[in-house]
């Protein structure tokens, strides 16, 4: 299956996980995705936007940093992450995402179901 850039849905969410803002979510998968991948998608949070801090009980994310920074919550810490870094949640474990710079944090996110 090839998903061409042109047929690749994109819709705007609000509040995403209880977060701030809009997020825009690319679908990677054009909704066929294999049966244990919930989420593979290109995701863009624009400045003063957030994933709000949830907790992945029966499966995992994977979030990898294409573009800007942001703020990285992970059970009480928060770090700082930028274009090329690699965060892991997994099941059991919490985590949420802020963009508080000028630039779009642009990643791409996938959750796989255990």
């Amino acid at each position: 299956m090839i998903n061409k850039r042109e047929e690749i849905p994109v819709r705007i969410a609000e509040r995403f996980r209880g977060g701030e803002g809009d997020i825009w979510i690319k679908d990677l998968t054009c909704g066929r995705k294999p049966a244990n991948v919930k989420v593979f998608s290109e995701m863009v949070l624009p400045k003063g936007s957030s994933i709000g801090y949830h907790v992945h009980t029966v499966d995992s994310e994977t979030i990898y940093i294409l573009g800007g920074e942001g703020v990285y919550r992970t059970g009480d810490a928060q770090v700082k992450v930028r274009a090329g870094d690699a965060l892991v949640c997994h099941t059991g474990e919490g985590h949420g995402l802020r963009n508080e710079e000028d630039e779009p944090l642009r990643f791409l996110a996938a959750v796989i179901a255990e």
